[in-house]
């Protein structure tokens, strides 16, 4: 006879391991699809990383509140609440203070707080190399591409170059005029655990200023024999800082114009 105290523990453990793609930074891959666009894939990739770049450097700092969710249906239902102050500050420093906690001591402890400690360690440069969203990591392919009067998108499925437990395999959806990534969604490249039968996430960002930051992470674990765990992370109330030097509406232009390597070397 399984004890539930055991039985939630090894649930929120294997659904941990699950999460660790969504939180160091991302439907299947799609078949390939014929689709018109301006740009390949490679080249909206590329300005991607160059805007993320110059994005980085202009955010000196910023503050958010994030408020967790997460219900366990495993042996016995399990439920969790945190909302949190998250604070940054460039380069790679963050600190996280609990502004109120309530439900499941075990989810607050092995779910939250230990995915608080997962996104300081993703912070260090040789893990957002592995986890970068980059040719490196990623071959591409444009599965979809919509233009209208007022947006313009293209929809990259991407696939890992290897079974690396940073990267995933999915769809990103990039935002043509400031080439950002607006919606994030699929499956780690590799399963966490034999426990974990299926983990897909969903991630959305959204324009604050003149930054494209997170709204919202969801994520489904499928975890083998103790049932299905799912998580919520709502962010909201962001203030920010930009380094004023940095101009990226100019930046963004030259982009447009073709004039990538130049930004990717910082003039």
């Amino acid at each position: 006879m399984i004890h539930f105290s055991l039985s939630a523990n090894t649930c929120v453990r294997w659904f941990l391991r699950g999460l660790t793609l969504l939180l160091a930074c991302f439907p299947a891959v799609a078949q390939e699809t014929n689709v018109s666009a301006p740009l390949t894939a490679e080249e909206v990739v590329a300005r991607v990383v160059a805007m993320n770049q110059l994005r980085a450097r202009a955010l000196e700092n910023y503050s958010s509140i994030r408020s967790y969710h997460l219900e366990c249906d495993c042996l016995s239902h399990k439920k969790a609440d945190m909302v949190v102050r998250a604070d940054y500050q460039a380069p790679g420093k963050k600190e996280f203070t609990i502004v109120s906690e309530s439900g499941s001591g075990t989810v607050r402890d092995k779910v939250f707080k230990k995915l608080l400690e997962a996104e300081q360690e993703s912070l260090r440069e040789e893990n957002q190399q592995h986890s970068a969203i980059s040719l490196e990591n990623y071959r591409f392919q444009i599965s979809d591409y919509q233009k209208t009067d007022s947006d313009e998108f293209y929809v990259l499925a991407a696939q890992p170059r290897s079974e690396n437990k940073f990267l995933f395999r999915g769809h990103i959806w990039v935002e043509a005029k400031d080439f950002a990534i607006t919606r994030v969604e699929g499956q780690p490249a590799v399963n966490p655990s034999w426990w974990a039968l299926k983990t897909d996430f969903k991630r959305r960002y959204e324009k604050v200023g003149d930054f494209w930051l997170p709204v919202s992470n969801e994520s489904e674990t499928k975890v083998r024999i103790f049932g299905t765990a799912v998580l919520t992370i709502s962010y909201s109330d962001y203030q920010i800082t930009r380094v004023p030097e940095v101009r990226i509406a100019s930046s963004r232009q030259k982009l447009s114009n073709g004039q990538q390597t130049t930004l990717l070397k910082g003039n």
